[in-house]
């Protein structure tokens, strides 16, 4: 304790990179916990269990070391760590607002507080009940035990690089978010297009009548029953990489090693 009262730098140091992974990661914002204060101190919180690397007699970080580049290293690795974890709340974010779009209520658009932006209302629905089953599945766990890891495989200060396979895994990230959105939203996209179907046949045989009128009241009770059938299955997927997570961010720091 004495040496960081004397060296308060050290602290400084073992927060940059919860710093950068509150910063995006969408769950541990300031404005879904309610202030930067709480933001700040959950930082310190994570923060405290790596101070021994810091504070021990051969520190693996000495004043030398500490320069901007250093200090954007550490940031770098927290913000790319939030990057993959928020994945699969933009994936709901936006299979939210594909079902909105095409029940024809996009215009509803509110913001979003666990985002910090705009979206549909479906994706807000989305968001906050992943949130719940976020923390009731362990995903907090999950993200303690990548951060920590971070130290094991990239010691603060090592220098990495992009490499080739780095950005396989990136691309790999990015088609599963695509995949999760695409899953989720699937059964109830189907249900609509039938839904429109059906309508422009009924159209087609009495073309007097204004059935599209009703098409999206119609569209917009079939696409919610759906979700409410295939919630428990849409949502597996998304524990299922949950629980893959610490694996594929190990592989993706590994990659970033020289």
């Amino acid at each position: 304790m004495e040496t960081l009262i004397a060296n308060p730098w050290l602290m400084f140091l073992a927060v940059l990179r919860p710093l950068g992974m509150c910063l995006i990661f969408p769950v541990l914002g300031s404005r879904n916990l309610g202030s930067a204060f709480v933001r700040n101190g959950l930082i310190l919180s994570f923060s405290f269990p790596v101070l021994p690397l810091y504070l021990a007699d051969a520190p693996i970080v000495t004043p030398e070391m500490v320069n901007g580049m250093f200090i954007f290293q550490e940031i770098t690795i927290g913000v790319l760590i939030g990057f993959v974890v928020a994945l699969p709340f933009w994936a709901l974010d936006s299979a939210g607002f594909i079902i909105d779009t095409i029940r024809g209520a996009s215009m509803g658009s509110v913001l979003n507080p666990s985002l910090g932006e705009a979206a549909s209302v479906l994706g807000i629905i989305f968001v906050q009940l992943f949130i719940a089953l976020f923390f009731m599945h362990g995903g907090l766990n999950h993200v303690l035990e990548i951060l920590y890891r971070s130290w094991q495989i990239i010691p603060p200060g090592t220098p990495f690089t992009f490499s080739d396979r780095w950005l396989q895994l990136l691309l790999a990230q990015w088609n599963t978010m695509q995949a999760l959105c695409v899953g989720f939203v699937l059964p109830a996209v189907t249900v609509m297009v039938l839904t429109d179907l059906a309508v422009g046949l009924m159209n087609r045989s009495a073309q007097q009548l204004n059935v599209f009128f009703l098409a999206m009241p119609i569209k917009s009770i079939m696409a919610l029953l759906m979700l409410i059938m295939s919630l428990l299955f849409a949502f597996r997927a998304y524990f299922t990489h949950l629980d893959a997570l610490p694996q594929q961010i190990g592989a993706w720091l590994e990659a970033m090693m020289p």
